[in-house]
């Protein structure tokens, strides 16, 4: 956390990595992490969940990262598809 914070008061411009997820300084209170944009405080708050050892909290931190960069979107539609794809499969036998 205190290396995020250290990261942030600097205002850099290099990316910070945090277990897997890259984090970069666009300005304006605003942090991309893995492309999603997070207010200084939710950034926050995703380093202490991802370096948590309570796996919930890195779960969930994944979840948000997912959630604001679109690949949750994707993921459920892809599931929703497959789900369509299995009922048209089984509505014909």
């Amino acid at each position: 956390m205190e290396q995020f914070r250290d990261w942030a008061n600097r205002r850099s411009h290099l990316p910070l990595a945090v277990k897997g997820h890259t984090f970069v300084y666009k300005g304006d209170n605003v942090i991309a992490v893995d492309g999603g944009k997070f207010l200084y405080e939710e950034a926050l708050e995703l380093v202490r969940q991802l370096n948590s050892k309570n796996p919930f909290d890195q779960w969930g931190a994944g979840i948000s990262i997912a959630e604001r960069n679109g690949v949750l979107r994707l993921v459920v539609l892809g599931l929703i598809a497959v789900i369509v794809v299995i009922v048209i499969l089984l509505a014909r036998r």
